[in-house]
């Protein structure tokens, strides 16, 4: 999910459409913005890509204020009628709890319309006298993580969980500031990057000035180390650290520790191109496409059903023959979930292509627990390393050899320390 916020002395609704439009790679199943002109809000949900659901203009979106955002699971931005007065809000991230949380406030006469985790949020908001008040109240509230924008009449509220689980970025140029999942948002904006949301910051945007209301402290902050291996777009900017480097690097430090005879170097599109690229760097081996992703399809992996996965992941990659056949290939991509699309997918169509042997590497390693901070949370069992080998998923995927980055692999590659990284999915180990 994704979540972006703008606010100028000029009409942003062309600005709030791009950059929700530049978070798309974070979800594709629902969009939606909202925007203000100081006397009332509008709100616009949509199924499916924001170039389709808004395809048919923006004339109605006209204000000076707007969040927008982009889902794997539910419609967002929501409108909240309440004694804070009427606003939108809009969320990335997971509440743990929220069962939980929904039967307490049921009990004292709240009522949901959806049990989404952002409604979850805004009710809680929604019972102090002001939004700050509300914010803090909603993260001593919550277990999880969370990445919010507020939208009222008059000001734009944004706020991340202060573990700094999601990640958020502040920018601003003559006049205007955006907020935004990731930096990748304002680059054709021409908007400057600031800095990113120190965790548990609460800020309130207004007449294109931002300030911290407060900062919500914390005994640690952890930054989901995926971000940089898979979820962020190659150009963002996180923490500082540019996911081109990381990638890079991540990649580097496979061709080191698994070096192999090879003719060619490939990654998977496009997360594992980054990686691609660091490993062909590193080894010497020349870099080369034997996949590219069809334009028109979405990501696999944020697919909502398995099935649907299944079928993204059967179509959005054609395979370059010329640069096949008869090669040994090196092919990295960022992690193994199942092991299905490796194994039915990608190795079969190399194999048919005619290539001579077949080298995996993965820039992260193996994945043994489900994410519990994101939409992406799965079981154990549906984790191909969870209950397989090194060797086992290598003969389950049926290539020539397998090598997976360590957790020491990827702190030196993201230059973090370990103490600030989200590991669970590789530890099984969550501290919130």
């Amino acid at each position: 999910m994704g979540v972006f916020a703008i606010c100028s002395k000029k009409d942003i609704k062309d600005d709030l459409y791009l950059g929700t439009f530049y978070l798309q790679h974070r979800g594709q199943e629902y969009c939606g913005l909202s925007t203000t002109d100081g006397k009332t809000i509008t709100l616009h949900t949509h199924k499916g890509l924001i170039r389709e659901g808004f395809r048919d203009g923006l004339d109605a979106l006209e204000g000076t204020m707007g969040i927008g955002h982009i889902s794997v699971k539910d419609r967002q931005p929501i409108k909240i009628h309440s004694k804070l007065g009427e606003f939108t809000i809009c969320y990335s991230g997971n509440i743990i709890n929220a069962q939980q949380i929904i039967k307490n406030l049921e009990a004292k006469g709240h009522m949901f319309a959806s049990l989404e985790d952002v409604e979850v949020v805004a009710n809680l908001i929604a019972t102090e006298d002001d939004f700050v008040s509300g914010i803090e109240k909603m993260a001593k509230t919550i277990k999880g993580s969370y990445a919010l924008a507020i939208l009222t009449k008059d000001a734009i509220y944004v706020a991340r969980d202060k573990y700094g689980y999601k990640p958020m970025v502040i920018a601003a140029k003559d006049g205007t500031v955006a907020v935004s999942s990731e930096s990748c948002s304002f680059t054709n904006l021409k908007l400057l990057l600031i800095r990113d949301v120190k965790p548990g910051e609460i800020l309130s945007i207004r007449n294109g000035k931002f300030k911290t209301e407060k900062i919500i402290p914390s005994s640690f902050h952890q930054f989901c180390t995926f971000e940089w291996v898979y979820t962020a777009e190659i150009s963002s900017i996180i923490e500082g650290l540019p996911v081109a480097s990381a990638r890079k690097n991540l990649g580097a430090s496979l061709a080191r520790r698994f070096p192999v005879k090879a003719d060619v170097v490939a990654g998977v599109p496009n997360s594992g191109i980054g990686h691609a690229l660091g490993y062909s760097l590193e080894s010497g081996i020349p870099y080369d496409h034997v996949f590219v992703r069809y334009g028109y399809a979405s990501r696999s992996y944020t697919k909502a059903t398995q099935v649907e996965r299944d079928r993204e992941a059967k179509i959005k990659l054609l395979t370059v023959n010329a640069n096949v056949k008869g090669k040994r290939i090196v092919l990295c991509d960022d992690s193994i979930v199942r092991g299905t699309q490796m194994k039915n997918d990608l190795v079969v169509k190399l194999r048919e292509a005619g290539a001579r042997e077949i080298h995996v590497r993965i820039a992260c390693p193996p994945l043994k627990a489900p994410c519990m901070y994101g939409k992406s949370t799965r079981t154990k069992k549906e984790l191909a390393a969870y209950h397989k080998s090194v060797e086992e998923v290598r003969k389950y995927i049926h290539v020539d050899s397998l090598g997976y980055n360590t957790i020491e692999d990827m702190e030196d590659a993201l230059r973090i320390p370990r103490k600030n990284l989200c590991l669970s999915c590789w530890t099984d180990i969550y501290k919130v």
